[in-house]
């Protein structure tokens, strides 16, 4: 499968002509009528925006949901310098901020446009630059296997303007699917580049693009499909050694370089217990044979944008967005055709083995499914997103069979017309399929603006206080947008968190993905983990004269109970409403923790211990490990003695309250804790007292505590990267720095000594 890695890369006209007609048809309509591709109707459909002039605003595509309250709401805070780039105060009481790889923001197709453009146009900058470069890397990339420039004009169209790509451009895995040509080239590079500096700088770069995607499942889907290519290349038994050491060197200075993202998403993952709540779930749900027709059909069972998508029969997530793998009628006809190419017969194996290393377990179900779904890392995600790759081959077998027909074609002008149209009968139908699916909107409905009630909200949470609400009251993770802090949140969840919040509401995870989110009929606003997290306001819809209950649920933007759940707990809240706007209603809870807070004693336990607790008693007593709770207080308490009252344990002060720092001025007359609402997640918050280092404690289970000597203080705190680890992505940068400077330098030396053989000649 070898080809020479100096072969002419220049785009041509054909694959220009080609681009240009997708563009043309997605985005320049957007400028003929100043509008913007956007998620954010989704936002805009739940209060406190809902309400319009015209009347309720509805969601044009409700499955972009993840986008718009997971996707866009990090991406604002980008314009500029980034703002809590390393932890995130304002979802699920504190997470880990976008340095977690697996949210994908590292990925310059998105990052780029956060920070360039305006925030109406982040998402138009991001599909417009992940469709260019899916096309061109793998228009590049069959060029640089000596295909013509129609043929790899038509492979790129079936595999840039995919449905399987296109609807899931606002998802940040679709980052990592478009570098998978890049990964392809990367090997090809490691064979048959003659500098090795220049093929680890390739492989370095491709990989390190890769990586910045996240979402690891798909990171595997492309080193599966770069895998199967080397092995397919080593097969001819030259230089194997040679390539594998390139391709593992540039492998290196890409992981050196993301290594602190790297710790960081596995310390969550971790943390999340994502992976028993998925365990099994790739062995199950084999897709159906029917849906084989949407690679030909993608709209066959209708779409989300004319709201007729009538499903698959498959799973109760079926929906457009998780079955879509479209590349059209004339990309499936060519790559049938490819599949008979005897001129391109190593990448018509390469691109149907791996297509049947998804098809078979995938379409076939049962122990096949079982056994490859099952195997490490694939038995936690959902298997039929590895569909992925049969579309990738698709677009190669479409190449091959495109490049077929062109020579069948010969010479004649009509026939030579006809092969050259082949590519536009890809890429046109794709590009409608595009415009169909993603909403469009004037710029300034793609914003998120204050209302007098969330002007009110964050007002009352200035000092470190959170929010919650029932329902669907401003989205979780739209918090961060608006920079107010949720109790909610969405994907950025820990496992302990989740089960603290199940002593306020019983079911808070998994009704609806991976949302937090709190029932109106199962939530009891009384309780005391929701004085414990600093909750000291409930949001409902307008009108509402209670946080719970049916009132909310009858005026909420979506129904939410899913069955006949009991009646919450609930009393006197009319009295505590602050705010009722025709956006929402807000209510106090005056019993919230403030962010820090003084106790002087300590008690052995944790999370299950804060949990059964009462509010009295976790506002003067903090639960530490048993060894810290001997040590770092005054004395034990018996869990029969009375606690004793805050105004006993000293006080404290907020001086400084940032997203990743903290100061605090405390009074207690005795040995005392600084406990807090704020969550610990060790190794990264580091804690001072008077400007000395002193340990971090975890109180409660899950936040941040420190042991206080008697007297006044100064307690400051810091969200700090470990130095080893910054050292790791040092030590990459300078690899990579080396290479880049030792390829350039012998390219420039290669220069030189064409200069002089010429002048010598």
């Amino acid at each position: 499968m070898g080809t020479p890695a100096t072969h002419d890369l220049r785009p041509r006209p054909l694959g220009i002509a080609i681009l240009l007609v997708f563009d043309l048809i997605l985005f320049a309509p957007l400028l003929g009528s100043g509008t913007v591709i956007s998620s954010h109707d989704f936002v805009r459909a739940h209060h406190p925006w809902r309400m319009t002039d015209l009347g309720i605003l509805e969601a044009e595509n409700r499955l972009l949901s993840d986008p718009a309250a997971s996707g866009e709401t990090t991406l604002v805070r980008f314009h500029g310098v980034p703002r809590a780039f390393f932890w995130n105060p304002w979802v699920s009481s504190g997470a880990m901020g976008p340095i977690l790889l697996a949210q994908g923001f590292l990925s310059p197709f998105t990052l780029l446009p956060a920070v360039v453009l305006p925030e109406a146009g982040i998402e138009t900058g991001i599909l417009f630059l992940k469709f260019q470069f899916a096309f061109i890397a793998m228009y590049v990339f069959l060029r640089s296997r000596r295909f013509s420039d129609g043929a790899a004009a038509t492979g790129a169209a079936a595999w840039a303007f995919s449905t399987g790509l296109t609807v899931w451009g606002l998802w940040m895995q679709s980052s990592v699917a478009v570098t998978y040509p890049l990964l392809l080239m990367a090997v090809d590079r490691a064979f048959d580049e003659a500098r090795a500096a220049r093929a680890i700088r390739f492989a370095a770069l491709s990989i390190l693009l890769c990586l910045t995607g996240g979402f690891p499942h798909w990171i595997l889907f492309g080193a599966i499909a770069a895998a199967l290519f080397f092995l397919l290349r080593a097969a001819r038994g030259r230089s194997t050694l040679r390539a594998a050491g390139r391709l593992a060197a540039g492998a290196a200075i890409a992981v050196a370089l993301l290594y602190p993202a790297i710790v960081a998403t596995a310390r969550f993952l971790r943390a999340s217990d994502y992976k028993s709540l998925r365990k099994g779930m790739g062995g199950s749900y084999a897709l159906p044979l029917r849906h084989l027709r949407l690679y030909a059909l993608p709209d066959y069972h209708g779409t989300p944008r004319r709201d007729d998508y009538r499903g698959i029969g498959w799973i109760p997530g079926d929906n457009y967005i998780e079955v879509s793998a479209g590349i059209g009628v004339a990309a499936v006809g060519l790559a049938f055709v490819g599949l008979t190419s005897v001129r391109r017969r190593r990448e018509a194996l390469f691109a149907a083995l791996l297509a049947a290393a998804v098809a078979v377990p995938l379409y076939a179900g049962g122990r096949v499914l079982a056994a490859v779904g099952n195997l490490p890392l694939l038995d936690i995600g959902l298997f039929a997103r590895a569909k992925i790759l049969i579309v990738f081959a698709a677009g190669i077998l479409a190449a091959c069979g495109a490049e077929s027909l062109e020579r069948l074609a010969g010479e004649g002008a009509l026939r030579r017309a006809a092969a050259q149209s082949l590519p536009f009968l890809v890429a046109v139908p794709l590009a409608f399929l595009a415009l169909d699916f993603y909403p469009v909107c004037r710029p300034a409905e793609a914003v998120f603006t204050d209302t007098p009630g969330i002007r009110a909200l964050r007002a009352r949470s200035a000092r470190g206080q959170r929010f919650a609400a029932a329902g669907w009251t401003l989205v979780p993770n739209v918090s961060e947008a608006l920079e107010i802090e949720d109790a909610r949140g969405h994907f950025l969840v820990d496992a302990p968190y989740r089960r603290l919040l199940t002593e306020a509401d019983p079911s808070p995870f998994g009704r609806f993905g991976t949302y937090v989110v709190l029932d109106p009929a199962r939530l009891d606003p009384d309780s005391a983990v929701l004085d414990l997290l600093g909750v000291g306001t409930l949001a409902a819809p307008p009108g509402a004269r209670s946080p719970v209950g049916a009132d909310v649920e009858t005026r909420d933007a979506a129904a939410f109970s899913l069955d006949e759940p009991p009646p919450a707990r609930r009393g006197g809240w009319e009295s505590r409403l602050v705010y009722d706007g025709a956006d929402m209603a807000l209510f106090a809870r005056p019993a919230a923790f403030p962010r820090f807070y003084v106790v002087t004693e300590a008690r052995p336990g944790g999370l299950e211990e804060a949990r059964a607790a009462t509010s009295a008693t976790l506002r003067s007593t903090v639960f530490l490990p048993p060894a810290d709770a001997q040590r770092s207080a005054g004395s034990v308490v018996d869990a029969q003695r009375p606690a004793p009252s805050p105004a006993e344990g000293g006080t404290a002060r907020i001086l400084e309250l940032k997203p990743e720092r903290f100061s605090v001025e405390t009074d207690a007359p005795a040995t005392a804790i600084l406990a807090s609402t704020e969550k610990s997640f060790p190794p990264y918050w580091k804690v001072f007292v008077d400007g000395a280092e002193a340990r971090a404690l975890v109180g409660n289970g899950l936040f941040l505590a420190v042991a206080l000597p008697p007297g006044r203080h100064v307690v400051t705190g810091r969200f700090a990267l470990p130095p080893l680890e910054l050292g790791v992505s040092a030590a990459g940068l300078v690899a990579l720095a080396a290479v880049l400077y030792s390829s350039s330098a012998s390219a420039s030396a290669r220069r030189r000594r064409k200069l002089t053989e010429s002048a010598a000649r």
